[in-house]
């Protein structure tokens, strides 16, 4: 195994059940009720977590990092499909499948992983655990279809800049400073032309870099340029 399992290693018993409320949007008692079917996982980036065809028997919410799934198709060359961001879930549920396509994390990832069997029963028995994830299965929905809609419509400069967007703070901070390649990964861009890109932003002034992270100058200016 390329990644480690380490219950309760990566944020204490409080912390655990905080972020599994914010997660399903239930009451700490519920919450404590799931902690207990989970395994804290993590993995360091350029991780694959599961390859196409593996049997896939549970589910990844990730609290940390992204997780990016790309298809193989029939002549060996990969797509990246969409990317499983933090507060997202990526697995089998309700029943035990096979992966549809191959895991790999894009920068270190933090997760929580529990059972698709424990999943399933957990939410059959408690209403806001069921209530929860489909609440979360609906926004993740909502937010491939807008990764899709994003590659069809916009160009390849405007995919990079949309997600500095997405990926900036309410001050236009983005920390840590993007890799390039990832950033490319991400938009389905070639690594040259994010760069490309990137240095253009830059030189008009609308965004400055760090080694620990890069900023938005000017949110407006960068909005005009996602074309």
């Amino acid at each position: 195994m390329k990644y480690s399992d380490r219950a309760g290693a990566l944020v204490d018993q409080a912390e655990q059940i905080s972020v599994l409320q914010e997660l399903f949007g239930c009451d700490t008692s519920t919450a404590s009720i799931v902690r207990e079917n989970l395994t804290m996982v993590t993995a360091p980036a350029a991780t694959t977590l599961a390859f196409q065809g593996d049997p896939s028997a549970d589910c990844r919410f990730v609290i940390s990092g992204a997780i990016g799934m790309r298809a193989l198709s029939e002549d060996g060359q990969y797509t990246q499909i969409a990317t499983v961001e933090t507060g997202e879930v990526v697995g089998a549920f309700p029943n035990i499948c096979e992966h549809s396509v191959e895991l790999v994390t894009q920068d270190a990832v933090e997760m929580i992983v529990i059972g698709t069997a424990q999943l399933r029963a957990l939410a059959q028995d408690h209403s806001g655990v069921g209530l929860g994830l489909a609440s979360l299965f609906a926004q993740q929905l909502s937010n491939v279809l807008g990764q899709m809609a994003a590659h069809v419509t916009l160009t390849a400069y405007g995919r990079v800049y949309q997600a500095l967007l997405d990926m900036a703070d309410s001050m236009g901070m983005i920390t840590p400073a993007p890799v390039v390649t990832a950033l490319g990964v991400r938009t389905q861009t070639a690594r040259e032309t994010a760069s490309r890109a990137i240095s253009d932003l830059c030189k008009v002034g609308g965004l400055t870099k760090s080694k620990k992270h890069w900023t938005i100058t000017s949110r407006r200016m960068l909005e005009d340029m996602v074309v």
